[in-house]
């Protein structure tokens, strides 16, 4: 298993926060039977991402998190699962709003958007509470409180 990151132009996350993202995804990879897999991470700036959610949401703005499951035939023979853009500069905006640190937060996007490419979603109230219990779960690991506090 293992988690891929690459980083949008002079954007880069401390080692020590790189550390932090691996153990989400391995806590997340035993507690969901993931073996043999793997996740790519981009972390992007606001200019990307706004590019990114016009062309594959249709929404001409930023956001934090988008997830892209892999649905190629590939992904049952490499364990590719999916893609995952981090907006950087949201993330450090809404931290700050939001009285996070910046690497909980981070944490947090990661594992939200892990869980979307696992099926997961909260179009309604059932499948959000059991996505966010979810995710409580893992952070709790993690040392990371509630973030839906």
């Amino acid at each position: 298993m293992s988690l891929i990151i690459s980083n949008s132009k002079d954007l880069v996350l401390d080692e020590s926060l790189v550390t932090k993202l691996q153990s989400a995804y391995k806590n997340i990879s035993f507690d969901e039977g993931l073996r043999d897999s793997s996740i790519n991470i981009r972390i992007v700036d606001d200019k990307e991402m706004i590019s990114l959610n016009k062309k594959f949401r249709n929404k001409n703005s930023s956001t934090n998190v988008l997830s892209f499951t892999n649905e190629d035939i590939s992904s049952s023979h490499t364990g590719d699962l999916g893609d995952i853009a981090i907006n950087y500069d949201f993330i450090k905006r809404e931290s700050k709003e939001q009285s996070k640190t910046f690497d909980d937060h981070m944490i947090h996007m990661l594992v939200h958007g892990i869980y979307h490419i696992l099926g997961f979603d909260h179009k309604d109230d059932e499948m959000a509470e059991f996505m966010e219990k979810k995710e409580i779960a893992i952070l709790k690991k993690l040392n990371i409180n509630n973030p839906y506090k």
